[in-house]
């Protein structure tokens, strides 16, 4: 068996959660979208920002979760933008992530990503305005 490629085809393990980024996200209230397919919980970060994929028992066995948790990266891996946003994201999958089409799923992560674009941006010029004043 080959070795499975990495670089550009994956998600570089310095921009992955860790179990505990995991757990302090989820113990923060407020910050998500929720969608369709996937709700997306998010905190500002230091860095450029990391991203993590939970799936849950619900959405059944473990060849489902896997399926829906490859289905769920590779649609962030398409959209991720080339500017991090500055924020730690996890995508939890939905039980709609298995019967919706990917071109559908791509469009919900576009929109989360959109989202905190839109929140570093706006972040970002009341800092500049701040240092303006």
């Amino acid at each position: 068996m080959g070795r499975r490629a990495r670089g550009i085809l994956s998600v570089a393990r310095t921009q992955r959660l860790r179990a505990g980024e995991f757990e302090a996200i989820f113990r923060q209230r407020g910050r998500r979208e929720e969608l369709e397919s996937v709700i997306a919980l998010w905190r500002p970060s230091a860095g450029e920002g990391k991203v993590g994929f939970a799936i849950g028992r619900r959405l059944g066995g473990a060849v489902e979760r896997n399926r829906a948790r490859r289905r769920l990266r590779e649609a962030y891996r398409q959209e991720r933008p080339t500017k991090r946003a500055g924020y730690d994201v996890v995508f939890v999958g939905r039980s709609a992530l298995l019967s919706r089409s990917f071109g559908d799923l791509r469009v919900d992560v576009r929109r989360v990503l959109r989202t905190l674009a839109r929140r570093a941006d706006s972040g970002a010029q009341s800092v500049a305005e701040g240092k303006q004043a």
